[in-house]
């Protein structure tokens, strides 16, 4: 018999087909409707009430304006207001259209206000003829708000093909002819964006790119996007953590350097000039970018000075009191670093001006790849860099040289408070929220601290530097006067006298003027790195002037330097090219401010980008990723969010506390390092509440909260879905038990089996009220076997199977 010939068969054929169709259409819609929904970002920054003291600038009584985590953006002579930097993740594939900044509620802090100006930044080689910060005029004599606007549009920068938007917002604003003071407590930042169709050529889709982007961006939860819609790279035939670019003549050299790194889990790969197939600036930047896409690079050691392996040459300018203008060009190995799109757009004669980037905007400023250079001229260099590093990777982690720390301070000039390096350089001992931000510093307890400083009446002599590094330092910090060959008040010729032996070398980060200036031939840096198996095995220096500012500690230079030690202690990044990338990046968003770009492109690192400053026996757990779950509810339902991280150290158990934004839990587990967690929560009150967690392994060591992630929280009806009965039509109860009335709640009754007819029943309650009922039913069923029930309303759903015998539905349970 032809199996067609069944009218029942040919029926549930029918239906089958048709159900098919409805189940692709809807799906398609389903996605179209979260694409849509998920292309716009909404999020929302709340502040605290700003603090107002009284300071003296030269006679002259100003206000000073704090705001935790806000810092001042504008230039010399404007009003020193506070901002903060925002950080945005972009959908994969798109483009900003709109921003729209939606205040809070405005809070007047006062009038008759004479908020002080914002200071000059100064080079720190500059001794002499240094002016008083004084009000900028034309806006301290303007009847209007300062700054006038709500956000300002840093860029949009690319780290690893995610998208990220900065924006600096503006939550207090300044009238200064009527002295009046307010701020917002919070500002809504909505962002709509538009479809490209472009997906970014560095993308790679490693989880470790996802965990850095998580780490960055104040929306981490946008990362699983990219995952959700991007293909994730196949895993590389060949894996490298480190890519080495030398000569011919100088890579045999290198080889002790890679068989430690080997030893150690870095896996490293040295790669010549000709390898790459050319000595010019865009061959070994493409080179960069083909072996970071195949091989997974992470850090990149230039083996050669500039002569050898050539350096990008930027361009850079700023103005200080609107009056003084700097411009030079630089060395700046961020070239190489940050590797997309061009550095020279415009085909000038400028390289990484404001407008070199694509399509005319600014040049990416995020690394994709972590980068030092050991600028080595000839085999006896290449030797000198190499035992000192090989000595540092394979140090004793218990040796006691590593816990002794200098800070090396000078006189600057008569600048009130910024008279002396001392005063700044304090900032980086334990931490400092001095000048509107908070950073983690060098601990105490831990270290042990040598204050080397001037002081009135004192000046301590080149003999004092040379003394602790033979004695063995593990950390200089240095805020004084520098040249091309003088820098901690010692000549190149004293430097390379050091006798310090070479598992003793010391790391330097010095604020001084010029001592980077690797473009020179052989900077006080190469004498320090790589003339000598003494003295340093890595350091940051500058390549021009360094900056700070007159009658301030929120300088430029500090503010670099300060962020390089929270990247060690306070992100816990312990390689030393990872931090000087992250210093420079957490300033990002007042790029525009003052001298800021000036010191983001000559603060090089002269060594090894993947070494570790720090070492412990014991290291605390990673920091747990964003917590995963619904991002809006229902107040008195339980919702349920996961996260997980990892313990460095084998063997150790983790527990998991969790921030609710209401109260947080008790330390939870033990579970397994890298087990994925689950904790369940509700909360009473509508509002939003911004959720984190941290772990902690069983020695008791934390590690940072995560990012957190938003759950928007109302007061509603609660339904839920009561008896599911039978007989010739399904009925069920609807139930309100929650505390408003219910309105328009859509119900389906649905059933899955060999049913004929009356397969699915929609409807609308007008009407529930608290603690009340309403029963939906079906018309006639006909069907025959076991069919499956499904009954939704609103967002509750409920299942159940039945008996079907004709138009009876029987046995429900």
């Amino acid at each position: 018999m032809n199996r067609d010939s069944n009218p029942y068969i040919k029926i549930w054929k029918q239906f089958f087909v048709a159900s098919i169709s409805c189940l692709m259409i809807c799906t398609a819609l389903a996605q179209s409707s979260q694409t849509t929904l998920n292309s716009d970002i909404k999020l929302t920054y709340s502040f605290n009430s700003p603090t107002i003291e009284t300071i003296d600038i030269a006679g002259t009584l100003y206000d000073r304006v704090n705001l935790l985590d806000c810092y001042s953006a504008g230039s010399a002579g404007e009003p020193k207001i506070p901002s903060k930097g925002a950080f945005l993740l972009l959908p994969p594939e798109a483009k900003v259209s709109e921003i729209d900044i939606i205040p809070g509620e405005k809070i007047v802090l006062g009038s008759g206000l004479l908020v002080e100006p914002t200071s000059q930044a100064i080079p720190i080689s500059q001794t002499e003829d240094i002016p008083i910060p004084i009000p900028n005029e034309l806006i301290y004599q303007s009847n209007t708000e300062y700054p006038g606007k709500l956000y300002t549009q840093v860029g949009v920068h690319s780290f690893r093909g995610y998208q990220i938007l900065v924006l600096l917002l503006h939550p207090v604003q300044y009238n200064p002819v009527t002295g009046e003071l307010f701020y917002y407590k919070s500002l809504e930042v909505s962002v709509k964006t538009d479809a490209t169709g472009v997906q970014s050529a560095l993308y790679r889709g490693l989880d470790q790119d996802k965990k850095e982007v998580q780490q960055k961006v104040d929306n981490p939860e946008m990362s699983f996007r990219y995952n959700q819609e991007y293909a994730s790279s196949s895993t590389p035939f060949e894996h490298y953590d480190l890519l080495i670019i030398t000569t011919d003549a100088l890579k045999s050299g290198f080889e002790p350097l890679k068989q430690a790194h080997d030893a150690t889990g870095v896996q490293t790969v040295i790669k010549t000039l000709t390898d790459i197939g050319g000595s010019d600036l865009e061959s070994i930047r493409n080179y960069i970018r083909d072996v970071y896409t195949n091989w997974g690079i992470e850090y990149v050691l230039i083996g050669g000075d500039d002569n050898i392996v050539p350096a990008p040459i930027l361009y850079v300018s700023g103005m200080d009191e609107n009056v003084t203008f700097y411009e030079d060009t630089m060395p700046a190995d961020l070239y190489y670093a940050c590797l997309d799109g061009p550095y020279n757009y415009d085909s000038d004669g400028n390289w990484g001006e404001p407008h070199d980037g694509t399509d005319g905007g600014d040049v990416d400023l995020i690394a994709e790849v972590y980068v030092g250079r050991a600028c080595v001229g000839n085999t006896a260099e290449v030797n000198n860099f190499v035992t000192k590093t090989v000595a540092y990777i394979n140090k004793n982690p218990n040796d006691e040289y590593l816990t002794k720390v200098c800070l090396a301070g000078e006189y600057l000039g008569n600048y009130g408070i910024a008279s002396y390096g001392g005063t700044y350089l304090d900032q980086l001992v334990n931490g400092s929220t001095d000048d509107g931000y908070t950073t983690i510093g060098i601990s105490a307890d831990d270290y042990v601290i040598n204050k080397l400083y001037d002081a009135p009446g004192y000046d301590w002599p080149p003999s004092a530097i040379i003394s602790v590094i033979n004695n063995g330092v593990h950390v200089i910090n240095h805020l004084g006067h520098a040249n091309e060959v003088y820098n901690l008040k010692l000549d190149t010729y004293d430097v390379d006298g050091l006798t310090n032996p070479s598992n003793r070398t010391c790391f330097i980060y010095s604020q001084g003027c010029i001592a980077g200036a690797f473009d020179y031939s052989d900077c006080i840096a190469e004498h320090f790195t790589i003339k000598t198996t003494h003295a340093a095995f890595a350091g940051v220096w500058n390549a021009r002037y360094g900056f700070f500012w007159s009658y301030s500690t929120d300088g430029d230079s500090q503010r670099l330097h300060r962020q390089f030690w929270d990247a060690v202690f306070g992100e816990l990044i312990p390689e030393i090219g990872r931090a000087n990338h992250d210093s420079k990046e957490d300033n990002l968003p007042i790029i525009g401010r003052s001298c800021i770009r000036w010191c983001y492109y000559e603060t090089n690192l002269f060594g090894d980008p993947a070494l570790k400053i720090t070492e412990n026996t014991n290291h605390p757990p990673e920091k747990p990723g964003v917590p995963s779950g619904p991002t809006s509810g229902k107040a008195g339902v339980n919702y349920t969010f996961s996260s997980s991280t990892t313990d460095p150290d084998n063997g150790d158990e983790l527990y998991y506390q969790w921030d609710w934004g209401n109260g947080a839990s008790e330390w939870l587990g033990p579970y397994t390092s890298g087990q994925s967690v689950e904790a369940t929560h509700s909360w009473l009150v509508a509002g939003d509440y911004q959720l984190k967690v941290k772990a902690k392994d069983n020695n008791g060591l934390e590690s940072p909260w995560s990012n957190t992630i938003t759950i928007h929280i109302v007061v509603g009806p609660q339904i839920e879905i009561g008896t599911i009965s039978g007989g010739l039509k399904i009925t069920a109860e609807i139930k309100n038990t929650g505390t408003i009335n219910a309105t328009q709640i859509n119900w389906t009754i649905s059933l899955q089996g060999l049913v004929l007819f009356g397969q699915k029943k929609v409807g609308t309650i007008l009407t529930i009220i608290p603690g009340d009922s309403f029963d939906i039913s079906t018309g006639l069923v006909f069907g025959f076997g076991t069919v499956d029930i499904t009954v939704t309303a609103a967002d509750a759903e409920k299942t159940a199977t039945a008996f079907l015998l004709g138009p009876f539905i029987l046995n429900i349970r």
